[in-house]
């Protein structure tokens, strides 16, 4: 039974602790719908409080009407519920600043009401839609981990365990009427194409595939969480100031060890994302003790002299101040 899936997922992954308050985002659609009332159902056996929220992204005609059967949805389960408002324009990335736009007031609200945890509805449907989305843009092992089941802002996934059939099945049985979005039908979207196209040709050779790649993503999850705790700990050993690093301490390190700590150090030092082929260089530089590599917004990354890796603004000398 869902419910009981879903009960598992929180006990096993720590999403909810005792004595908080969840906030769960609420569209009116199945997936969020099935999420409300398997936590409605868990609140008192689980020892959490509920609330609920939808957001209105003033986007499409039909989304009044889509928090309105949200809003029913809490009342039928007896959580409380807030209609939210915010505006986003039109654009090639809409999606995108409609999703951020959503957490942010989501958040806010969470703040106001001292929830400390945000329940989505993403299933294990959408996280193996995710790897595959990631492995077709060459994500790294962290970009494999996908959608995480609790980040670090408090946002939780759980559902993240259960198909999305299941779950579907479930939030029409309970509430028998759930909102449609047109989106997931429009094959602009890569999460749709994938879903229409790529996985039903992949499942033909492996049924398990949805559960596979799920697996991956939580294996990924690990090894790059071990990965970067002794990354942290050779930056200790390797980092003579916040700019410099001891070229001699990080050259006799396992590669994918000593490039997730030059990946850190460049994040701390210039508060730029490094890329893989900027990521690779830096690495041969560190290899060789020779050479400068090319960052953007006028930073950089140079083996200077006494065996020393330094980084600057471009056009001043490592150490040199603003």
């Amino acid at each position: 039974m869902l419910v009981s899936r879903v009960r598992r997922s929180i006990v096993a992954r720590g999403l909810i602790a005792r004595r908080s308050l969840v906030l769960c985002a609420c569209s009116g659609g199945p997936d969020s719908a099935a999420l409300l009332a398997c936590l409605s159902r868990l609140q008192s056996d689980l020892g959490f409080s509920l609330q609920a929220a939808s957001v209105d992204h003033g986007l499409r005609p039909e989304a009044a009407r889509d928090v309105a059967l949200a809003a029913e949805q809490a009342d039928r389960v007896g959580v409380p519920f807030h209609a939210l408002r915010i505006q986003v324009a039109a654009g090639p990335s809409v999606q995108a600043q409609a999703r951020d736009a959503r957490y942010q007031a989501l958040q806010q609200l969470a703040q106001r009401l001292g929830a400390s945890r945000i329940a989505v509805g993403h299933t294990q449907d959408d996280q193996a839609e995710t790897v595959l989305s990631r492995l077709l843009r060459g994500a790294g092992l962290s970009g494999l981990g996908a959608i995480r089941p609790l980040r670090a802002d408090g946002v939780v996934r759980p559902l993240i365990d259960c198909r999305r059939a299941d779950v579907q099945r479930f939030a029409l049985a309970y509430f028998g009427e759930v909102a449609a979005d047109a989106s997931n039908l429009d094959p602009r979207f890569e999460r749709v194409r994938i879903r229409s196209h790529v996985a039903p040709v992949l499942l033909q050779e492996d049924p398990a595939l949805i559960r596979h790649l799920a697996q991956l993503a939580d294996d990924a999850r690990d090894c790059a969480q071990l990965v970067d705790q002794l990354a942290e700990q050779l930056l200790l050993r390797a980092q003579l100031d916040p700019q410099t690093l001891d070229i001699a301490v990080m050259q006799t390190q396992h590669p994918s060890l000593r490039r997730a700590a030059l990946r850190l150090f460049v994040q701390r030092a210039t508060g730029l994302a490094i890329g893989r082929a900027e990521l690779t260089q830096l690495d041969q530089t560190v290899c060789s003790g020779r050479g400068e590599v090319w960052l953007a917004q006028g930073h950089s990354v140079r083996a200077a002299g006494e065996g020393r890796l330094c980084a600057c603004a471009r056009g001043r000398e490592p150490g040199q101040k603003g």
